[in-house]
Formats: structure tokens, sequence, C-alpha cells
């Protein structure tokens, strides 16, 4: 059984209930149960009834490898729809042992507030000396207080001025990014929530058995994680421009001219890497520090921060990818929303929809407006909006790329054919985890990167249940190959071996397949109940602008999607509308039926 820490902000009263991990797993498959029994879909974004649901998984605080991850659940105010996100560092094992499998946030805190969580138990401290601090001067505040081995989320002033895509940010330079945690926090005025762990070990059924598989897993794993540990996500900037999947110029082009001077091999690894870092028990340490030494920062740079900041707003000096990095990391921003907003932008000033004087590549300018953003200060506070709502006020829907109002990240659908169906049924929106089709398009799998014939799209069902199981364990989707999860592999066994050896029941992988499509399933009933159908279920208009790369052309074929998309459906059990047929519900949710 999970232990669910339930506060209220405001009263300041807060309450411990259970939940079983057999249904729901535990992360974003608890957390989506937890959000739909406590009505989160009734309720506004920035409202205090919307819960912030913070999950570890059942697979948390042991020695699992890629296992230490959490999730966090909320109505976004960015889409209006399912908001979710993923964390890696130490959270998902510290949150257990300090005694909470879960934690639910509802209310507002009359003032600044954040909370200490140890032995199970809540204490409210005051954060009114925190509020306006950045997100890891709060970190460092309270490590101080708490000791170094605390796990602190905390928000900056982003997520403090209600920007709709804020972030939640962790262990200094990882965060929950997408979808707008961080202006949920800090709608309810919570700066920060301080996990104290009084022993580093969770209870497992079977320890012995369980350590002996890690061992023998070991030399897999390393073996499977060699690329990671070699390049992190940075050496697909390597892979995305050559191949033509890599955005640029506001998803005009499939390259960057000049990506070299972005490249990881060419010059970020011999002039600006630091060292690999790591998650918690995580051998694979495909965390990229870097520092600018011109700019005086460091950050831990990623793939989808360079696509965002580099290519979607043509900046190739990587000093100022890192200073923009930097100002998300201490203010609080989704560097993939942020990078769409900035290049969307560039692209909307020079329409002249937008009234500010801005060009490609310019990141000095584009530093100022990424502050401006989170201090909502002048146009900031309209971009602060996000690129979805921005577009509808300045009149500029037709340039603005997004899905379901999520901006996407960097994995562009016209070369990259898996992807197109990927973003169009995204759970969040453009969301490139949902399914991770970009894993099965890159090398070419069931069909390759320009197929989205039916293998294509059954392969892509079967990784969005995975990504569900990844997400609810909680566990790294990187490990993907070393937990063998594509099509035909043992995944679903593994995780069945897994979880009966620390839960002691018996699973089976049926057991942990139902479960996964148990998961996506709720996922659809929440966004229905919030107004998503097949409508939504698409590609914005420039996405389906055909673009050339290396003499052929690359597009999304409109009749090719919408087969895609009706073949997917029948899969799921969801009728021609993308609405879950009654059968489904009952064969997989029937307490939705009940209630």
């Amino acid at each position: 059984m999970f232990k669910v820490i339930e506060v209220d902000l405001s009263r300041r009263v807060w309450r411990v209930g259970e939940e079983s991990a057999r249904r729901f797993l535990g992360g974003r498959g608890l957390g989506s149960w937890l959000l739909y029994s406590l009505g989160g879909y009734l309720v506004e974004p920035l409202s205090p009834g919307n819960p912030l649901i913070i999950a570890s998984g059942p697979l948390g605080g042991t020695r699992i490898p890629m296992a230490t991850r959490a999730y966090a659940v909320f109505r976004s105010p960015l889409t209006g729809i399912f908001g979710g996100s993923n964390i890696g560092g130490t959270l998902g094992a510290v949150m257990r042992w300090a005694g909470a499998d879960a934690v639910v946030v509802t209310g507002r805190s009359e003032r600044p507030t954040y909370l200490l969580i140890q032995d199970g138990r809540v204490e409210f401290r005051d954060a009114a000396d925190l509020w306006g601090k950045d997100a890891i001067e709060t970190e460092v505040e309270l490590k101080k207080e708490h000791g170094r081995n605390a796990a602190v989320l905390a928000i900056g002033p982003a997520g403090e001025n209600l920007v709709r895509f804020a972030s939640i940010n962790h262990e200094y330079w990882r965060q929950f990014g997408r979808t707008g945690g961080g202006a949920v926090m800090g709608s309810k005025r919570l700066k920060a929530a301080v996990f104290v762990a009084s022993r580093r070990e969770v209870d497992v059924a079977k320890p012995d058995a369980l350590d002996r598989w890690i061992r023998e897993f070991l030399p897999t794993f390393m073996e499977k994680t060699t690329a990671l540990r070699e390049g992190g996500t940075l050496r697909l900037v390597d892979v995305g421009n050559p191949m033509g999947f890599f955005p640029a110029y506001y998803w005009t082009r499939l390259s960057l001219d000049g990506w070299e001077a972005l490249s990881w091999s060419r010059k970020i690894k011999p002039e600006y890497f630091l060292r690999p870092e790591a998650c918690l028990y995580c051998p694979a340490a495909c965390h990229r520090p870097v520092r600018s030494a011109k700019l005086g920062v460091a950050v831990d740079l990623e793939y989808e921060t360079v696509f965002a900041v580099g290519g979607l707003a043509a900046v190739r000096d990587v000093d100022w990818v890192i200073r923009i990095n930097d100002i998300a990391d201490r203010l609080g921003l989704d560097t993939i929303s942020l990078g769409n907003v900035l290049a969307f932008a560039v692209a909307a000033s020079k329409s002249g929809k937008l009234p500010l004087d801005l060009d490609w590549g310019d990141g000095e300018a584009l530093a100022r407006l990424a502050e401006d953003i989170a201090y909502r200060r002048g146009v900031g506070d309209l971009l602060a909006e996000g690129v979805k709502k921005a577009a509808e006020r300045l009149g500029a829907e037709d340039m603005a790329v997004h899905v379901k109002g999520l901006e996407p990240a960097g994995y562009d659908p016209r070369a990259l054919k898996g992807m197109a169906l990927n973003y169009a049924i995204g759970y969040r929106g453009a969301d490139h985890l949902a399914t991770m089709a970009y894993a099965l398009d890159i090398p070419g799998k069931f069909g390759g990167a320009d197929y989205l014939g039916p293998e294509k799209v059954e392969a892509v069902v079967h990784m969005e249940n995975v990504a569900a199981v990844m997400d609810s364990l909680v566990l790294c989707k990187f490990g993907r190959d070393s937990y063998d999860a594509y099509p035909g592999g043992r995944f679903y066994d593994i995780v069945a071996q897994l979880l009966t050896w620390v839960t002691g029941e018996e699973w089976k992988g049926v057991d942990v397949k139902e479960a996964a499509e148990r998961i996506v399933l709720l996922n659809r009933v929440i966004n229905v109940k919030m107004g998503v159908d097949s409508r939504q279920d698409d590609l914005p208009a420039p996405l389906k602008k055909p673009l050339t790369f290396e003499g052929k052309t690359k597009k999304v074929d409109e009749k090719e999607l919408k087969e895609a998309l009706r073949h997917y459906y029948t899969l799921r059990g969801w009728d021609e509308n993308g609405i879950p047929k009654e059968e489904t519900v009952g064969r997989l949710l029937p307490e939705l039926q009940r209630a």
C-alpha cells in the first residue's frame, strides 16, 4: 500500500491515507487516479482546488537502476488539460524514505509557505524570506537549514508570477519542467517542499532476490547505456542535424545552418564540458554540466534546451544558450516551452504582429526577454501565457506551433513520421515522451522514419503503454533499451518480476500490460472531461507545410495521419471521435461506470 499525505494549505492541516499500487502502479498512474478522484478536471488550473500531486513509484528508494524518479500531476495552467511532469535526481527515493509515497496539496496559503515532510509528518514553515528568491538560491537556503541530503522542490519568480510554463526545480538543475507545475505551486503560495529522510531504505519483500537480479542486470545496463554515458542527450544535436529532424528558425527548417557551433563532439565537449553527473543509483551518468567562462555561469545542458533555445531561435553561440538555460533554471522556466516562445516572438516580430525588434540568433536580446517573461514585464506578460494564448491575442494563430496548447520538443514530425502520431495523440499535448516514437523513427525501426502505416502505429501504441508504466514505476525512459521495452521485448515480464520481489504480491506480465492500458485510458477519460476529442488530435498548420532537406521533400501527409489516427483509436477501443467506448471503460476502469 502507498502512503499518501494529503495537505490542505488553506486550513493548514494534513492527514495520511492509503492507496493500492495494484491498479495504477504509482507515479503518473496513481497521480492520475487521485486527480480524477478529487475532481481535478472540474477546477480552474490556478484555483485553490487544483490538486498538486507528487508521487513516487513502487520501485523508488530501492537500488534498481533508473528508478529514483517522481511524477507530478495537476490540471495544466498552460494547456487547460491533464498536466504532468517527470523528474530525476533524488526526489523519488528521498520522499519515500521520508515517509511519503505521494503528496497531494490542495488549497491556498494566506502567506508564502514551504512544507517540511519527515517521518511521515508535515510541518508548515514560513517562506516569506524565500519569496522572490530564485529556485537555486531557495534550494541552497533550505539545504543549509535541513541538511544537504534533503530533497527540495522549489519554484522561482516565474512560478510566483504565474507564468503558465513555470517549472518546479530540484537538485539545482533538474525540473518538473513541462505543463506549468510551477505556476500551480505559485498560485498556492507554496514556495517549496522539503523531504528529509530518517533512513535510506524501503521495505522490500524479497531483498536477496532483488539484489541478485541487480548484480546480474548491471553488465547489460552498462552495455545498453554506453551512448548515454559517452554523450548524454547532447549527442542528438550531432544526429538530428545531419538526419534533418532538428527544428530551426521556428519550425521552418529541418537543420540549423552552422549547427556545428552547437555540436556536442565538435564544440561543447572540448570547450565547455565539466564532468558527467548522474541521478541517484544510476551508472549511466547522462547529465552534462557545462560552464561558460565568458559569461561565468554553469548549467546542466540537455538536447531539448539546445534545440529550443539554439535551433528554434537560431542562437549558435553556446555561451548564450548556456546563459538562457541558467536564467530558466534560476527563475523557474521550462526550457522547451521557453525556447518555443522566444522563437515565436522572433517570428512574430518579423511578421509585424509583435511590436518588438528581435532578430534570429540574438542571444543577448533573448536572454533579456526570458527575464521579462519570468517577471511578466512589458511584452513578457503576454509571452508568459505560452505560444497558444499569445498567438490568439496577437492574431497570429496561423504561425503558432503547439498541440493542445503544449509546445513541441526537438523532433520534427515531417522527418520522423511516428512523431506526427505521437504529437497528435499526446495526453499532455505535443509531448515527445508520450510514446517515445522518436526512438522508433531515428534508428528506422518498424517501417522507417518516413513510414506511418499500421506497423508503426501498432509500435507507437506499444511504446505509449511502456511510457505509462515507466512514468508510474517511476523508471527513467532512457532505460528502454536496458529493460527491453521495444515491441517483442520482455519489458512487461521484467517489470512483473521486479514488482513481485519488491511488493510481495504476485505479478505477471499481462498484469503490467493491463495496468498500462488502464493508465492510458484514464488519462484520456480525464482529458475528454476537459473537452478533448479527435478535433484536438492533430498537428498545427505550420507542421503540415512541406520542407526540403538535402533535395528531398519532407511532409506530414494529411490522409496518412488521419488513417493512422483511425487505426490508433481502433487499437485503443475508442470511437471515431476519440472517445473511449463504454465497453473499453467497463473492461479496464469499471469503477468509473459504477460512479
